[in-house]
């Protein structure tokens, strides 16, 4: 099985050979179990990212979480699986006897204008606009699925705070082979890029006023943390 490190370094040479515009990354570790985490966050061509509280309106972030057990059979092999039922729960240890798997998230997130997050009945158009997008690029069987969150305040009208679409992607024997997870990635990279342009095209916004993310939001600060395979 291949390592984190090997993980990565295909994957950000496939964001790089694809020409993405990368806003920033960020890699966490969880100090209790030990496992790891990678999001990147991409925008459209020519689009920068102004550095500010919030997040960029339209953006893509690829993400996955790379679990304890998973350093475990890249280091140590298949015969780890003998006494891993020491460190980790039944339901855990189940499915490492049926071989590791894991899943690359790509998260499209939406911007929304005055009109569609006052609106409601605005959520289903644009779903169906985003998978029609989708649909052109990919196989039915693999659209995006739309999510949206509704807010409800009392005495008011309910507003729509965020629109996104997710599509996974399931990385199987390709944790085991460089070139195939390489044909992955570089799958999973030309869909996103061509799908964030498309989505650019259709919903971004040129008018920075027009989004909200609340008066109560604190700001947070963004930097680029650079993995250690980049």
């Amino acid at each position: 099985m291949l390592t984190y490190e090997n993980f990565v370094s295909v994957l950000l040479t496939s964001i790089e050979q694809a020409g993405l515009n990368i806003a920033y990354t960020q890699e966490l570790i969880d100090t209790h179990a030990l496992g790891r985490s990678l999001t990147i966050t991409c925008l459209p061509d020519n689009v920068d990212d102004d550095h500010g509280p919030q997040e960029p309106s339209l953006r893509a972030v690829v993400a996955f979480r790379w679990s304890p057990e998973f350093t475990i059979f890249s280091l140590r092999g298949t015969d780890s699986l003998d006494n891993i039922e020491r460190f980790v729960d039944e339901r855990l240890f189940a499915q490492a006897r049926r071989g590791p798997s894991l899943d690359v998230e790509v998260t499209y997130h939406l911007p929304l204008n005055i009109e569609q997050q006052r609106d409601v009945s605005l959520i289903a158009t644009m779903a169906r606009a985003i998978q029609d997008i989708h649909s052109a690029l990919v196989d039915t069987d693999d659209l995006v699925r739309v999510n949206s969150q509704v807010s409800f305040f009392s005495g008011r009208a309910p507003r729509v705070e965020s629109l996104s679409a997710l599509r996974v992607w399931s990385i199987d024997d390709a944790l085991y082979d460089s070139d195939l997870l390489t044909a992955v990635f570089e799958e999973l990279c030309s869909e996103l890029h061509a799908m964030l342009e498309l989505l650019d095209a259709n919903f971004g916004l040129r008018d920075n006023t027009a989004t909200s993310t609340g008066a109560d939001a604190l700001p947070v600060d963004r930097q680029y943390f650079k993995p250690p395979t980049a």
